[in-house]
């Protein structure tokens, strides 16, 4: 199959191998780079959504949790108050007893909290006391009413239920007094409406806001998805194909589970637009390479296939061939001297062209590696002195982290320096992370000052900063703020490093394949293998790692110095 594919080239004619060869070479990048843009866009475009998801998750979260919290912390003041325990440390009271109850304790504490706190429904004392019923505030607990539902563990624990038929949501705490068995229960009447209102304009996109409880009764539920009719023809089509949603769940702290869900196909729809202009510049791509191709066929093999033409008459006629092309460029040439320009060209190109590239090539290599660290460091100095002068002070303390930490890093070329100096380079570089990462962490250096005189190969701290930065840190899943330690001391005649972070750990398996795993990166492997070559000792490097806890890294290296 191969050699009749092969043949069946070779025997086109020149005009349709060009045509061939061109269309070929073009189309193939081409539509590699069409889908790997695709491919790029809807990678952005879904992780933007996803976070806009999360964000609008997060507020919905905080908002409910905040006012539920203030609503146990009212429950909480009138179950912790003692005035009003000893107010019900009573046992058949008289009626004006109650009277003064009711008028002086009773009401008053529940008037303060309803003034605080005017989406509460109803506040209700529901006692074994003897006491009479006194509307809304005092009900003497009965058979069937609704504290029946309730889970009593005599305990103060605020507890809630939801009554689904009447649609309420009911929060509880008992009041315990060490003078009587009796059983109080404070509770609070809620109104869903009321404890989750302004949640209906989280986002101007189309989505879904449920929230459940652990039961699976579901408290509120929100959606302002037009209708599949009323949606744009574009977005109908995607909605035709994808059904599905993009989900983000929380949990409160009380077991409801709120749940934020974008339709696909409003998210898609930003894909598809981007989609559909990169199609429209592949076709126009398509068009003008297919015109570039035609003229190339005309302007190139035309005047080639006329010399093959005359090339092809009598011996007699071929050396009568006269130059007929009368143009200054190759073509023209290769009218008037075939023969000669054959052999110049692979005279120049064995003798001279090939030496004399790679000659320059290598001179510029070596004006280039004399010329960039220079170069480098006055383009950070101008963008220094740049910033200074329009008063951009983050700008300009960055170019100076830049400029310091690759001028450590350099280290003139040599493979040594001080641990001050490695430990100088380390700190800039974690303070160009804290200033990308907005100081989302916090940075502690503890390194004894006894240390700082020894020489220690260079780059030596800095990789473990990084990872623990890049793949502990920056991958905490909770509301822990990322906290980075380096330490450095004596013990037992050897130099110990310490980098610990409280990032999301790794488990036995990753521990395992550190050493081993390749790395696209100046990594941990290449630091292993240099102190192993410098300092000839083995197992200098330790992990320990707990998952959602953090990582330490221990480096132990002998005082005395390094190979060269």
């Amino acid at each position: 199959m191969k050699h009749k594919f092969v043949h069946f080239f070779q025997n086109l004619s020149f005009q349709r191998k060009i045509i061939a060869i061109s269309f070929l070479a073009s189309i193939i990048p081409l539509l590699l780079l069409t889908f790997f843009s695709i491919g790029i866009i809807q990678h952005f475009i879904l992780a933007r959504e996803e976070n806009s998801n999360e964000d609008n998750l997060t507020s919905v979260y905080q908002q409910i949790n905040l006012r539920l919290t203030t609503y146990e912390e009212a429950i909480s003041f009138l179950t912790s108050s003692q005035v009003l325990t000893d107010a019900l440390a009573i046992e058949n009271p008289t009626n004006f007893e109650q009277y003064n109850l009711y008028k002086n304790t009773i009401v008053p504490f529940f008037v303060s909290i309803y003034s605080q706190q005017d989406s509460i429904a109803q506040i209700t004392l529901y006692t074994t006391i003897n006491l009479y019923n006194h509307g809304k505030y005092v009900k003497k607990i009965t058979p069937n009413d609704i504290t029946e539902n309730f889970k009593l563990n005599n305990t103060t624990n605020i507890s809630y239920y939801y009554d689904a038929q009447k649609q309420q949501i009911y929060l509880y705490s008992q009041l315990f007094s060490t003078k009587n068995r009796d059983t109080n229960i404070i509770v609070f009447q809620l109104s869903p409406k009321a404890v989750f209102r302004e949640l209906e304009n989280i986002s101007n996109d189309p989505y879904r806001l449920s929230i459940i409880d652990e039961h699976r009764n579901e408290l509120y539920h929100f959606s302002n998805e037009p209708k599949h009719a009323d949606l744009p023809f574009l977005t109908r089509m995607i909605h035709t194909f994808n059904h599905s949603y993009s989900e983000s769940k929380k949990t409160l702290a009380n077991g409801w589970t709120i749940t934020f869900a974008r339709p696909m196909y409003s998210i898609y729809l930003g894909v598809l637009i981007f989609g559909t202009v990169a199609f429209l510049i592949f076709l126009f791509a398509i068009v003008m390479l297919s015109l570039s191709i035609t003229g190339l066929s005309k302007t190139v093999v035309a005047p080639i296939k006329k010399l093959a033409n005359q090339m092809n008459e009598r011996p007699e006629k071929t050396l009568q061939i006269q130059p007929t092309y009368q143009t200054n460029d190759e073509i023209g040439q290769l009218y008037t001297s075939f023969y000669r320009m054959i052999q110049q060209i692979q005279e120049l190109i064995d003798a001279v062209y090939k030496g004399k590239i790679n000659q320059q090539k290598h001179e510029l290599r070596a004006l280039q590696a004399q010329i960039n660290p220079h170069f480098f460091y006055n383009s950070l100095s101008l963008i220094n002195n740049k910033a200074v002068m329009t008063g951009n002070d983050d700008i300009s303390e960055m170019a100076q982290l830049l400029s310091h930490f690759y001028r450590l890093s350099l280290n003139s070329g040599k493979n040594k320096l001080s641990i001050r100096k490695e430990l100088d380079l380390t700190i800039t570089y974690a303070n160009i992370q804290l200033k990308m990462h907005q100081h989302s962490f916090d940075l502690t250096i503890d390194v004894d000052e006894e240390i700082l005189d020894y020489e220690i190969m260079n780059l030596l701290i800095q990789p473990f900063v990084e990872n623990a930065i890049f793949h502990g840190i920056d991958h905490i899943d909770d509301q822990r703020r990322g906290k980075l330690t380096l330490t450095g001391s004596i013990v037992d005649d050897k130099i110990q490093f310490q980098i610990i972070d409280n990032g999301q750990g790794m488990t036995a398996e990753q521990m395992a394949t550190i050493f081993t795993q390749p790395s696209k990166h100046y990594g941990i492997r290449n630091v292993q293998q240099r102190i192993q070559l410098y300092y000839g000792v083995e197992n200098a490097i330790q992990y320990t790692s707990t998952i959602n806890e953090g990582t330490t890294v221990k480096i132990i290296l002998p005082t005395h110095p390094i190979k060269q």
